[in-house]
């Protein structure tokens, strides 16, 4: 094998080894939160040496930045979605909010280590997470588009309060609130009629019910 083969075979377990580490590390912070997750817990679940977080991130506090910021960017394709729908010639507002609503739902349900993380960080302060690019400061700027591009007269910052308290509830406090009502979260006929359940408490029958005074 050449030396650029491998260096490519090199490059290529180098980033198996670093995702690795940000899935355990998600699933270590988001069980234990920062103060109580270890290195070697990480490592143990990653399958790999002690040292190789230093090595790739530099210390516990810039691999646990890592991973925030890891969770926050799978908003971007939907910021993305937003603003080519909303330049589009035959963008439809509703249909765009129909489509947010139930990928941010998706989103939430299939991720809970995310809603862990974040609900971690709101019992300390958010110490981390508030000095963070906010991503849904972006989305709210993406959909306050369809304001200015299509004529959507919602008001984008309540649509997306109220928007992610509906999505993160059952997440959230799925055992807490949920279970003792009978409720199974991850029962897939469950989300489907919730999900449309929020479809129809902000949208309605096709007017948003969050509009600006």
């Amino acid at each position: 094998m050449n030396g650029q083969g491998k260096n490519t075979r090199r490059t290529e377990a180098a980033e198996a080894s670093k995702r690795a580490i940000l899935e355990a590390a998600e699933a270590v912070f988001a069980e234990k939160g920062y103060d109580a997750a270890s290195l070697q817990e990480i490592c143990d679940l990653a399958g790999v040496t002690r040292g190789l977080p230093n090595y790739f991130f530099g210390s516990k506090e810039k691999l646990y930045h890592a991973v925030l910021e890891r969770t926050f960017t799978r908003s971007q394709n939907l910021i993305t979605f937003i603003r080519d729908q909303a330049s589009a010639p035959d963008g439809n507002a509703q249909e765009i909010l129909r489509v947010v609503i139930e990928r941010l739902f998706d989103d939430v349900t299939t991720h809970p280590t995310f809603v862990r993380l974040t609900e971690w960080e709101a019992l300390h302060g958010a110490p981390y997470l508030g000095n963070l690019p906010s991503q849904f400061q972006l989305l709210r700027e993406a959909v306050q588009a369809l304001q200015e591009d299509l004529g959507w007269q919602g008001d984008a910052e309540q649509f997306l309060i109220t928007l992610t308290a509906l999505c993160w509830f059952p997440t959230a406090h799925a055992e807490t609130f949920l279970r003792p009502l009978g409720v199974n979260v991850r029962d897939p006929a469950f989300r489907a009629r919730y999900k449309q359940h929020i479809v129809h408490l902000l949208l309605g029958d096709g007017h948003s019910r969050l509009t600006r005074e």
